[in-house]
């Protein structure tokens, strides 16, 4: 009987080496042992270690992402050109976003008295840009001029402040000749007065120095129209 770690087969046709009639013996195959798995703690407890900091990193993202903070908002309309006061801000919280640069509650302060550098309107967010950085009225090269304008001799539209206008003259009782005739004057309106008994209304205007005497004589003449051009 063949041995177990042997197997019994024909060479040649027959059953033994050439020549004979013996069996050839072929040994089996050895069987391999499975493969050991080596454990490596120091690379499980790193990828342990990855999976807690990549946690903390969401939740400081998440935390940091829905962190508030107090900034001055605006509470009622303020024209451009006018004093800001207390009255007129109030704090709100909102997200941090670096798109948006608004001025921090804590500096407060520093904004109470100074001027609108745009119109501003309630329910927005103050910041640098609608601030003026200068408290000068007028600026170096501007003169501010009272133009008394008669009823019919200004817009029947409500002027406001920041907006571009023509001082006109009319040329009735101008001291200037009639051959000569006066040009218009670019201004911005900067504020409005309320009208009186008759119905007219001084309002001033910025505008350059050099032409500040021409306009303020047609204003005194009672001779000088206000013309709209430009909102804003």
């Amino acid at each position: 009987m063949a041995s177990p770690s042997t197997i019994d087969i024909p060479v040649n046709g027959h059953t033994g080496p050439r020549g004979t009639t013996g069996t050839g013996r072929v040994p089996r195959a050895p069987t391999l042992p499975a493969p050991k798995r080596r454990r490596r703690p120091l690379l499980i407890a790193a990828g342990a270690l990855l999976v807690v900091l990549g946690a903390l990193g969401a939740y400081a993202l998440a935390a940091n992402s829905s962190e508030r903070i107090a900034v001055i908002g605006i509470a009622t309309d303020v024209a451009w050109g006018q004093t800001i006061t207390a009255a007129d801000l109030t704090e709100v919280q909102v997200v941090g976003d670096p798109a948006l640069r608004p001025i921090r509650w804590s500096q407060e302060a520093t904004v109470l008295g100074r001027r609108a550098a745009a119109d501003l309107h309630a329910g927005g967010l103050l910041t640098e840009a609608d601030v003026m950085t200068g408290q000068q009225v007028p600026p170096p090269g501007k003169a501010l001029v009272g133009v008394a304008a008669k009823p019919g001799l200004l817009p029947a539209t409500a002027l406001t402040p920041g907006e571009r206008v023509l001082l006109v003259p009319t040329g009735q009782n101008t001291p200037q000749s009639e051959s000569t005739p006066a040009a218009p004057v670019s201004g911005v309106v900067f504020t409005v007065g309320a009208p009186d008994a008759a119905g007219a209304r001084t309002v001033d205007v910025l505008v350059d120095q050099a032409n500040a005497a021409e306009v303020a004589s047609w204003s005194a003449a009672g001779s000088v129209a206000i013309v709209l051009v430009s909102r804003g």
